[in-house]
């Protein structure tokens, strides 16, 4: 699914260190294979991020895709940059 480069191995650093922790305070639940990419709402599927790793994921994520894969992941981080929310926190 994903290319294998840099960004994808950087991606996945990321996800595993957050599986092996607990975070206490603000925290951001991410999507490790994006639903629009056929990823699902089960457990497995998600890890919680710190706001400025969720983030950083959602740069990684263009990077490590192509086609129309990579329009979905580019359209997600502008929602990410641009929509409100009264949920999360945001940069």
């Amino acid at each position: 699914m994903y290319l294998q480069n840099k960004y994808t191995t950087w991606y996945y650093n990321i996800i595993d260190t957050a599986k092996q922790r607990t975070l206490n305070g603000y925290k951001e639940h991410h999507h490790i294979i994006p639903r629009s990419l056929g990823g699902s709402d089960l457990k497995d599927n998600i890890v919680s991020l710190t706001a400025k790793e969720h983030f950083i994921c959602h740069l990684l994520l263009p990077k490590m895709t192509t086609g129309k894969s990579k329009y979905k992941m580019l359209h997600a981080l502008w929602g990410l940059i641009n929509q409100k929310s009264t949920h999360q926190l945001r940069y």
